[in-house]
């Protein structure tokens, strides 16, 4: 027979309950990317160390040759290189913007229905207006950033927790703070992962698993490939210095 005087767990009310649910959601989602994050900082470091150097060998070959090849007349100072850096710059900018050019219908859809579902006007006291100006503002950089994935995260963290949210009024103010605080935290990381996993690292790194599945090394295989690379600049570089020592060679 149960003791009726022992010391009985507090009922949960739905806030708290929601927010044991967000603590143990944000520890996980934190622990995930600071995996990523390790996973890939430790590539690019090895990837560094492997190539970086000879890249930066290589880059000194070639940019030694075409100094040379300007003033043997076999380069127009304003040709190859020009068009390179703008070709660059064109294809960094494309890649950094995206598709970014006007905001789609569907983008438009979903952002207004968010503003009329949050919009901190909305809210009956000030723990709910508080949590709404959070979510209000995370969906306001989301729109600007034309991220329909993170503006329906954001819906959807919303009607998750709206249920709870109606009894805004008889919570305590610390938990309904905490609980928007981790929503936002955990709309932070999404974002965070997706632009991780996006990255030229990343893809890298998927390619290395990949090699490395099928039995062989794909670092190793890049070293090899840039090392001839550097030969190749080097002979060439050697080549023009010659051609260039036999000009200044006075004439018989």
């Amino acid at each position: 027979m149960s003791d009726p005087f022992a010391l009985q767990p507090a009922a949960h009310t739905p806030s708290r309950a929601r927010l044991a649910e967000l603590e143990l959601q944000l520890a996980e989602r934190e622990r995930a990317l600071a995996e990523v994050s390790t996973d890939l900082q430790d590539l690019q470091s090895r990837y560094l160390g492997a190539v970086g150097a000879h890249y930066a060998e290589l880059a000194d070959f070639e940019s030694e040759s075409v100094a040379i090849e300007i003033r043997l007349g076999l380069r127009d100072p304003l040709d190859e290189d020009t068009a390179a850096d703008a070709a660059d710059a064109t294809s960094d900018a494309g890649e950094g913007c995206g598709n970014r050019s006007a905001p789609s219908s569907d983008l438009k859809k979903i952002f207004r229905s968010l503003a009329r579902s949050i919009h901190p006007d909305l809210a009956l006291d000030e723990p709910a207006r508080w949590r709404r100006h959070s979510l209000m503002a995370e969906a306001n950089r989301a729109y600007a950033e034309q991220d329909e994935d993170r503006l329906r995260l954001i819906l959807a963290s919303w009607e998750r927790g709206v249920d709870a949210m109606l009894i805004d009024g008889a919570d305590d103010d610390r938990v309904l703070r905490r609980i928007a605080t981790i929503e936002a935290r955990l709309l932070r990381i999404e974002t965070e992962t997706a632009d991780l996993l996006n990255s030229a690292i990343a893809r890298l790194k998927q390619k290395v698993d990949d090699a490395r599945a099928q039995g062989w090394d794909l670092l190793a295989e890049m070293v090899l490939e840039v090392k001839r690379e550097v030969g190749r600049a080097s002979a060439r570089l050697a080549s023009l210095q010659r051609a260039e020592r036999e000009r200044a060679l006075p004439r018989v």
